[in-house]
């Protein structure tokens, strides 16, 4: 097994040469969290440079992350577990995966149409059969068992869950 090389352990001396007051001094708090005052990279990444004029620009939660518990792994991220975007409270700070860190970004409406696209070309179910769930007084566990849906699918349809109607005009006919 090859051992993995992280880039951060020969930068590590720099960060020891940091205090955590001096970081956190760009640091307002805001409720529970301390909301960064420095520039944020997209108004979201909170950033720091360091090594003077001919330094480099780093995330501050990963600094943080290295001064307060040591290196962080190839394959983690630091993010936080608050909502706040620009928390780099010491407290909040979390390391997970890409996958789990993609998880929290909201999609937009776009993506969520094309994303309902793909999985609707995908089903079986045609829009008059979703017509038929949405008007009908049989109850939803008949559609699942008789359709061979999935447990519960009927039911997701009807509460709007499932099959979302994005046909409606955004702009509320003002074209």
């Amino acid at each position: 097994m090859i051992p993995s090389i992280n880039p951060w352990d020969s930068e590590i001396e720099v960060f020891e040469q940091l205090t955590l007051a001096r970081l956190l001094k760009h640091a307002e708090p805001e409720g529970e969290c301390l909301e960064w005052t420095g520039h944020a990279n997209g108004g979201q990444h909170p950033q720091v440079k360091l090594g003077g004029r001919k330094g480099r620009v780093y995330n501050v939660r990963r600094v943080l992350w290295v001064l307060l518990h040591g290196s962080i792994p190839a394959d983690r991220q630091v993010g936080v577990k608050c909502p706040c975007e620009l928390c780099v409270h010491p407290d909040h700070l979390v390391l997970r995966t890409r996958s789990a860190a993609m998880k929290r970004v909201k999609k937009s409406l776009l993506s969520a149409r094309r994303m309902a696209a793909t999985k609707r070309s995908k089903s079986h179910l045609t829009e008059d059969m979703v017509r038929e769930i949405r008007s009908s007084s049989k109850p939803a566990i008949w559609f699942d068992r008789n359709w061979r849906l999935g447990n519960g699918t009927a039911s997701n349809i009807r509460r709007g869950r499932s099959r979302r109607d994005f046909s409606a005009d955004m702009l509320g006919g003002l074209r």
